[in-house]
């Protein structure tokens, strides 16, 4: 075996632990977080959320730790009191990162009388499920899904939510920052896998443009498990001037693998990417190429520099209640999506969906482990105002860079609600 593929199979291992973590704790069709008796979500003495996250299969990754860290919090707020006199009860089913089962259970819990329902990180997963919760008048908030239609309360419906900045603002960001180092054109590597990815191409070129920067080429790959983009690198190798730097959108394990094919095949320009790169899986992938950017929602764990006592608090809350720290920064966007919520439920007049709903787009901003943030607005379902951590990757290493905040979602007259005017 490679030891390229020895390092992919131990951090498989080690995905695999932490959904083994989740199961053990949750199991695929158990509760959590409440101690008062079960019955429908209109009892008197709790909130009822439904959980239909991926616990198996390829998004597991992304949904396990999101998962993790929003029980955590659950269970803080049931320890000070609840929200309103009322504790959280939270059920949590596994829904095979398979976008039948996502529906199937959505309505399964629907039935079960929740109040809110939270769907896996992923438009394309979370869409049933959403649309299910849309026809009942119950809120579904997705736990971290990135492309910006989870978000315009006209795609899915008005009742549906994301607890994510956007694959919109995580492209934006990368082009703005690179901007603000002075590189003026682009390669873009686009994955054509997932709508995450479509839409940070998508908004990463448009953001890039606008600021005055050339995109010197424009290519794509299938995107999955088994990447190959040797036709791409050389098309690449053809261009008759290198260009600054390459943006590559993509999610692990697939983008991680086609940086390592760039690095193996000699370029050494900078790669940029968006958060969906985070995690060990890219180090143990790409192992000591140098020069490669992203930018996740925090630095922690297998990433040193950005000193914060709050991050290091959520690391070590995490650590105690599931005997392993986080892999990714996913795990902080679960844990800052419960504080949002029991923000907007606190300040609902009542658990109907629709006061819900109005409450949680109009309850403004909460402190989060990165700061203040604002969650929502009647037209945006989804964070306003996130700042993204830089990281760089050198040596088998991540290490902060800086926090860049985008000013503005550019406008490409696609329905985005949250762009600029």
């Amino acid at each position: 075996m490679s030891t390229a593929m020895k390092r992919v199979t131990r951090s498989r291992i080690l995905v695999t632990a932490g959904i083994a973590a989740a199961l053990a704790l949750s199991g695929c069709s158990a509760t959590a977080g409440g101690d008062s008796g079960g019955g429908d979500g209109g009892g008197s003495d709790e909130i009822l959320i439904g959980f239909a996250l991926s616990q198996s299969g390829n998004m597991a990754p992304f949904d396990v730790e999101p998962g993790n860290a929003a029980l955590l919090k659950i269970d803080e707020i049931n320890k000070a009191g609840g929200i309103n006199g009322k504790k959280i009860k939270a059920i949590v089913k596994d829904v095979r990162s398979d976008q039948a089962t996502v529906g199937t259970v959505a309505t399964e819990l629907i039935d079960q009388g929740i109040n809110l329902l939270v769907t896996p990180c992923d438009f394309d997963l979370s869409a049933q499920g959403a649309i299910n919760a849309q026809t009942a008048g119950i809120p579904a908030v997705s736990i971290c899904a990135g492309d910006p239609k989870m978000a315009d309360a006209t795609t899915l419906g008005d009742f549906v939510f994301t607890a994510n900045a956007g694959s919109d603002v995580e492209g934006a960001t990368g082009a703005s920052w690179a901007s603000s180092k002075g590189w003026k054109s682009a390669y873009l590597l686009q994955d054509e896998s997932i709508e995450y990815t479509k839409s940070a191409g998508r908004y990463f070129e448009a953001e890039f443009k606008e600021l005055g920067g050339t995109i010197a080429g424009n290519d794509s790959f299938p995107g999955g498990d088994n990447v190959d983009v040797s036709s791409q690198i050389s098309r690449l190798k053809a261009l008759p001037t290198a260009p600054d730097f390459i943006y590559v959108a993509s999610w692990n394990p697939g983008g991680a693998t086609a940086i390592r094919q760039i690095r193996e095949a000699g370029i050494e320009s900078p790669i940029v990417g968006p958060a969906a790169l985070d995690g060990q899986l890219l180090l143990d992938i790409v192992g000591n190429a140098d020069e490669i950017y992203y930018t996740p929602f925090a630095c922690y764990v297998y990433c040193s520099g950005q000193d914060s006592a709050t991050l290091d608090e959520f690391v070590t809350n995490y650590t105690a209640k599931y005997d392993a720290p986080p892999s990714t920064s996913y795990a902080l966007l679960g844990y800052n999506m419960m504080i949002a919520l029991a923000n907007g439920i606190e300040k609902a007049p009542s658990l109907d969906g629709a006061a819900l709903r109005d409450s949680l787009q109009d309850a403004g901003p909460v402190e989060t482990p990165i700061g203040s943030m604002t969650y929502f607005s009647p037209t945006c379902h989804k964070i306003i105002d996130m700042p993204l951590s830089v990281v760089k990757v050198s040596g088998g290493a991540v290490t902060y860079v800086e926090q860049h905040t985008l000013k503005s979602i550019p406008n490409l007259d696609d329905g985005n609600a949250c762009a600029a005017s």
